[in-house]
Protein backbone atom coordinates (compact mmCIF):
# COMPACT_ATOMS: atom_id res chain seq x y z
CA UNK A 1 0.00 0.00 0.00
CA UNK A 2 1.15 3.45 -0.70
CA UNK A 3 1.60 5.99 2.03
CA UNK A 4 -1.19 8.19 0.68
CA UNK A 5 -3.76 5.41 0.79
CA UNK A 6 -2.77 4.54 4.37
CA UNK A 7 -3.03 8.20 5.25
CA UNK A 8 -6.45 8.49 3.56
CA UNK A 9 -7.70 5.36 5.35
CA UNK A 10 -6.40 6.68 8.66
CA UNK A 11 -8.09 10.05 8.10
CA UNK A 12 -11.38 8.33 7.16
CA UNK A 13 -11.30 6.29 10.34
CA UNK A 14 -10.42 9.36 12.37
CA UNK A 15 -13.33 11.28 10.83
CA UNK A 16 -15.66 8.36 11.56
CA UNK A 17 -14.52 8.27 15.18
CA UNK A 18 -15.04 12.02 15.52
CA UNK A 19 -18.62 11.65 14.26
CA UNK A 20 -19.29 8.83 16.71
CA UNK A 21 -17.84 10.85 19.59
CA UNK A 22 -19.96 13.85 18.62
CA UNK A 23 -23.07 11.63 18.55
CA UNK A 24 -22.24 10.20 21.98
CA UNK A 25 -21.65 13.67 23.41
CA UNK A 26 -25.03 14.83 22.09
CA UNK A 27 -26.73 11.75 23.58
CA UNK A 28 -24.99 12.35 26.91
CA UNK A 29 -26.13 15.97 27.00
CA UNK A 30 -29.73 14.97 26.26
CA UNK A 31 -29.67 12.29 28.95
CA UNK A 32 -28.10 14.67 31.47
CA UNK A 33 -30.81 17.25 30.76
CA UNK A 34 -33.58 14.66 31.15
CA UNK A 35 -32.00 13.46 34.38
CA UNK A 36 -31.93 17.00 35.72
CA UNK A 37 -35.60 17.51 34.84
CA UNK A 38 -36.52 14.21 36.49
CA UNK A 39 -34.60 15.14 39.64
CA UNK A 40 -36.48 18.45 39.82
CA UNK A 41 -39.78 16.64 39.35
CA UNK A 42 -38.81 14.14 42.04
CA UNK A 43 -38.09 16.94 44.50
CA UNK A 44 -41.45 18.55 43.75
CA UNK A 45 -43.26 15.26 44.24
CA UNK A 46 -41.42 14.58 47.49
CA UNK A 47 -42.41 18.03 48.79
CA UNK A 48 -46.01 17.45 47.70
CA UNK A 49 -45.97 14.06 49.39
CA UNK A 50 -44.75 15.62 52.65
CA UNK A 51 -47.51 18.24 52.47
CA UNK A 52 -50.11 15.52 51.91
CA UNK A 53 -48.73 13.52 54.83
CA UNK A 54 -49.02 16.59 57.06
CA UNK A 55 -52.60 17.14 55.88
CA UNK A 56 -53.46 13.51 56.64
CA UNK A 57 -51.86 13.80 60.07
CA UNK A 58 -53.85 16.99 60.71
CA UNK A 59 -57.10 15.35 59.60
CA UNK A 60 -56.48 12.31 61.79
CA UNK A 61 -55.78 14.47 64.80
CA UNK A 62 -59.04 16.40 64.35
CA UNK A 63 -61.44 14.97 66.98
CA UNK A 64 -64.62 16.06 65.19
CA UNK A 65 -63.59 14.33 61.99
CA UNK A 66 -62.66 11.20 63.89
CA UNK A 67 -66.01 11.24 65.68
CA UNK A 68 -67.85 11.67 62.37
CA UNK A 69 -65.93 8.85 60.74
CA UNK A 70 -66.73 6.41 63.52
CA UNK A 71 -70.34 7.52 63.63
CA UNK A 72 -71.15 6.08 60.19
CA UNK A 73 -73.39 3.36 61.60
CA UNK A 74 -76.51 5.40 60.94
CA UNK A 75 -75.86 5.66 57.15
CA UNK A 76 -78.04 3.45 54.99
CA UNK A 77 -76.52 0.59 53.04
CA UNK A 78 -76.70 2.29 49.63
CA UNK A 79 -74.94 5.43 50.84
CA UNK A 80 -72.33 3.31 52.59
CA UNK A 81 -71.58 1.41 49.35
CA UNK A 82 -71.35 4.70 47.43
CA UNK A 83 -68.93 6.02 50.04
CA UNK A 84 -66.83 2.86 49.80
CA UNK A 85 -66.71 3.24 46.01
CA UNK A 86 -65.60 6.87 46.26
CA UNK A 87 -62.92 5.99 48.79
CA UNK A 88 -61.68 3.16 46.56
CA UNK A 89 -61.56 5.53 43.57
CA UNK A 90 -59.57 8.08 45.58
CA UNK A 91 -57.13 5.43 46.77
CA UNK A 92 -56.65 4.25 43.19
CA UNK A 93 -56.02 7.81 41.98
CA UNK A 94 -53.50 8.45 44.76
CA UNK A 95 -51.80 5.12 44.01
CA UNK A 96 -51.63 5.97 40.32
CA UNK A 97 -50.08 9.37 41.00
CA UNK A 98 -47.53 7.93 43.39
CA UNK A 99 -46.50 5.25 40.90
CA UNK A 100 -46.19 7.58 37.90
Amino acid sequence: MSDTSKYDMFMDELTSLEKQIYTFVQMYEEIAEKKSELEKQLLLLEKENEILKLKIKDKRSNPELTKDLFNLGNINLEDRENLKGKITDLINKIDYHLRS
